[in-house]
């Protein structure tokens, strides 16, 4: 018999910290993205990390990003951001996409009664998708918005955190 492992260190794996990022759009509007937050750090994300884990769902990682147009000309919408090693990883489908905490919400995490409730689900909504992703014009002129992004923690995802951040048009923000 063979038996074989990975691991056993004593000490847990060191966490890396978090960037922050910024770049562009093609309108001009700018965005600062802050990767890695913990969600105990913001009170939203601390009621969203309470409902998904309540509710039984898998571990993600949360991103915020302010969506700055307030010297912006026209409207623009919230954007989300891929983690790849360069931008040919994208263009070759190695980049991981983040994806907007509200379709997560909405489409992958329903309530788990009586786990977690309707009525926490509906609050919920009304914070996490007081911007819908799917609306063009959702960063009017003269306004600044502050949205969040998740990115699962499976093995598709290892290594994310050692990437670079890429936003519109596949710019790599910094």
């Amino acid at each position: 018999m063979m038996l074989a492992g990975c691991g056993g260190d004593k000490d847990p794996p060191k966490v890396t910290a978090g960037k922050i990022v910024s770049g562009d759009t093609e309108n001009g509007m700018k965005l600062k993205v802050e990767t890695f937050v913990p969600a105990a750090s913001d009170p939203t994300l601390k009621s969203l990390e309470a409902f998904r884990a309540k509710s039984g769902y898998p571990a993600v990682d949360y991103h915020r990003v302010t969506a700055d147009n307030t010297k912006g000309a026209i409207p623009d919408r919230i954007r989300d951001v891929t983690f790849a090693k360069d931008a040919n990883a994208i263009a070759t489908g190695q980049g991981t996409e983040a994806r907007f905490a509200c379709d997560a919400l909405q489409y992958e995490w329903p309530p788990v009664e009586p786990r977690t409730t309707t009525q926490t689900y509906d609050e919920l909504m009304k914070k996490v998708c007081a911007i819908q992703p799917n609306k063009a014009d959702s960063v009017a002129p003269g306004s600044r918005a502050v949205y969040y992004l998740v990115t699962d923690r499976s093995f598709g995802q290892r290594g994310i955190r050692g990437m670079s951040i890429f936003g519109p048009r596949s710019e790599q923000l910094k």
